[in-house]
């Protein structure tokens, strides 16, 4: 066979992988794996929040998108692992179906599909997503509010209800809205980014706006990878293959220099040991 048959042969193959039909019953045990990863993201963002304290702008975004970049290998790799397995079980469920056994739905449910993927991240991050985008659709420009007043201004004016009447409004505090609660949980998966801003405070509108694309980058990340999930399974085949034959080979040339140097009947060193023992005890 030429080399192009070969290849059109190979891509046949790769055609055939087989998809689940009733998929639903996978969903919930990938998104608590999706889950623990959210959960170790916000605990490293409030882990490294300490960055904001170094001065130096380019530093700070530098060690912040290296974290970043880290936590979406994760999800990558978590979801080129899933899509490696359930490649592995539709390959499996091909095998069983040609040497014409009966495969339960459980089985079916194992083999590969992208919607079970997408699914999976969306039960973990729609609630965030959904957040994220009212955030963004709320979010109003930066603008400072005085909170004290000098001690000049209160000692010297302290007594006069038509100066300090006023200025109370500035020094009025006002208390976490509902918008401001969802800031905050919105905030806790998005730390790694605010980071890379020069400076969050004025910048908040942008960082607000941009909070539903930050977000989304988690769960299209584990898509992605589960997409590479069936070339992921296809190389570790082809390596198993390998390494079987480079086993064979191995075996088939110690076999041939057993036969011409005549030794292939020889005592192995564990027999050896056996019947120096058995000596000694005769002897004893």
């Amino acid at each position: 066979m030429s080399d192009k048959a070969k290849t059109t042969a190979g891509k046949a193959k790769r055609r055939k992988l087989r998809r689940a039909q009733h998929w639903g019953s996978r969903v919930l045990p990938a998104s608590g794996k999706i889950l623990t990863l959210l959960i170790v993201m916000m605990i490293m963002g409030l882990m490294f929040s300490a960055l904001q304290a170094i001065k130096n702008t380019w530093l700070r975004a530098g060690m912040a998108l290296v974290i970043l970049a880290g936590m979406l290998f994760l999800h990558i790799n978590e979801g080129m692992n899933q899509g490696a397995e359930d490649a592995a079980s539709s390959v499996s469920y091909m095998q069983g179906m040609e040497a014409g056994r009966k495969l339960g739905r459980s089985a079916d449910a194992a083999c590969y599909h992208p919607l079970k993927a997408l699914c999976s991240a969306l039960a973990v991050y729609a609630i965030p997503l959904v957040m994220a985008l009212y955030v963004a659709l709320a979010a109003k420009p930066y603008s400072y509010q005085l909170q004290d007043l000098p001690l000049w201004l209160t000692d010297t004016y302290g007594a006069r209800g038509d100066v300090m009447g006023p200025l109370g409004a500035y020094t009025a505090r006002e208390g976490l809205a509902v918008f401001d609660w969802i800031r905050m949980l919105v905030r806790l998966p998005q730390m790694m980014y605010v980071m890379m801003f020069p400076d969050a405070l004025t910048m908040s509108l942008m960082i607000d706006r941009l909070s539903p694309l930050c977000i989304a980058a988690y769960p299209l990340a584990y898509v992605v990878g589960y997409l590479f999930g069936p070339a992921s399974n296809r190389r570790m085949r082809k390596q198993n293959r390998r390494a079987k034959k480079a086993a064979v080979h191995k075996a088939s040339k110690s076999s041939l220099a057993a036969e011409l140097t005549g030794v292939q009947n020889a005592v192995h060193y564990g027999q050896r040991r056996e019947e120096d023992k058995h000596k000694r005890r005769e002897l004893v």
